[in-house]
């Protein structure tokens, strides 16, 4: 099983291989509600069969679905969080379990279906933290009711000699401060800061793909130091200040979840302002057709799209013309949830996605977009 990364998003946008079949369910953490899963997924799995024999034979399907079929172990299912994504094509299959809920879903077609991941992913529902204490640093990622340590063994064997160092061990806790006045305060922040830059080695290969918000969770007098040398651009600029060697895991998450909700409402609220002044000056749409056509050319910068809305039908993916289902379903392998293809070609173009909530600015539409130009 692979954790769910904007890197492993960018990894199944970039595949288009087809046909491409896209699971999505709800899970539970314990029995009896496993068992139940369970057999929610074999119905799942008849549907995409369902879907894919319209196009295809059955020993072709057969084959496709092969390796989900095998997923369908008592063991497997011992062990879920609250979501299941799974997604297949002919070269590759693969599953994440996300400690979030996501609707049951299933999608045949050229493409997978990302938008779940994408709001999960942009949204105030993921996040990190890193905590600095002197016995270690842990790196976290959470969601509203979640927080799961990332391995330590990703942080670099670097760091970890470092914290070996009675130094660093001093500085972390808060202590030594007396003796480091009488080097001097210029002294002391060197140490500090080639400490930090050893640090933001370890995170970068882990962070550099990502937009999730980071808390840091450390004595005060570090945090503006960690600000200096980190290079990951999405550092809360107010995160958890004192020693957390103490702090149990619950209250981490509950402290974190407080900074980063109220740093997700401000990035709605700007993302919405933005998108207003662009309307008046004519740099924006909520127009499906218009959108469609701009994101083929590269013209979205900010693709904005209300959360749970799927619209079925086709989109050309080289000159953007739309076709709407009157009957809003999927009919067969070769239709597909437009806003989820218009999300993902704003991504293959460098545009970035939200997912937001309802909202009058969209005037009725499930979907908006601030242009380039």
């Amino acid at each position: 099983m692979n954790v769910m990364t904007t890197r492993e998003l960018q990894w199944l946008v970039g595949r288009q291989q087809s046909p491409c079949v896209s699971i999505y369910m709800p899970t539970h953490r314990h029995h009896p509600g496993t068992e139940q899963d369970r057999i929610l997924f074999k119905n799942q799995l008849v549907r995409a069969a369902s879907l894919l024999r319209e196009k295809y034979r059955d020993q072709d399907i057969d084959r496709l679905l092969a390796p989900v079929k095998a997923l369908s172990t008592t063991e497997f299912w011992q062990y879920q969080e609250d979501g299941l994504a799974v997604f297949c094509s002919p070269d590759a299959c693969v599953h994440y379990r996300l400690p979030v809920s996501v609707p049951e879903v299933v999608v045949v077609s050229n493409t997978f279906h990302t938008k779940p991941l994408v709001g999960y992913l942009n949204s105030n529902r993921h996040y990190f933290v890193l905590s600095l204490s002197q016995k270690e640093v842990r790196l976290y990622e959470g969601t509203p009711h979640t927080l799961s340590q990332v391995e330590s063994q990703s942080l670099g064997e670097d760091l970890h000699r470092l914290l070996g160092d009675p130094k660093a061990k001093a500085f972390l806790s808060g202590g030594g401060e007396g003796e480091d006045r009488k080097r001097g305060e210029k002294d002391r922040k060197k140490e500090i800061m080639k400490y930090f830059r050893a640090v933001d080695r370890a995170l970068w290969p882990i962070l550099r793909e990502e937009h999730a918000p980071l808390v840091l969770a450390a004595v005060g007098y570090l945090h503006p130091l960690f600000h200096e040398a980190c290079r990951y651009p999405h550092v809360l600029d107010e995160g958890i200040q004192g020693n957390v060697e103490g702090m149990s895991l619950d209250k981490l998450r509950e402290t974190a979840w407080q900074l980063v909700a109220s740093y997700e409402a401000d990035v709605e609220g700007e993302l919405l302002e933005q998108y207003a002044r662009a309307l008046q000056s004519g740099r924006a749409s909520n127009d499906l057709g218009d959108i469609a056509k701009a994101v083929t050319h590269g013209r979205v910068r900010v693709l904005l799209h209300e959360a749970g809305k799927m619209i079925w039908g086709r989109i050309d993916p080289d000159t953007g013309g739309v076709l709407v289902h009157e009957k809003q379903q999927q009919q067969d392998p070769e239709d597909a949830d437009i806003i989820d293809d218009v999300c993902e070609l704003t991504l293959l173009k460098g545009g970035e996605v939200f997912e937001i909530s309802a909202n009058d600015l969209l005037r009725g539409s499930p979907i908006g977009a601030i242009y380039r130009y």
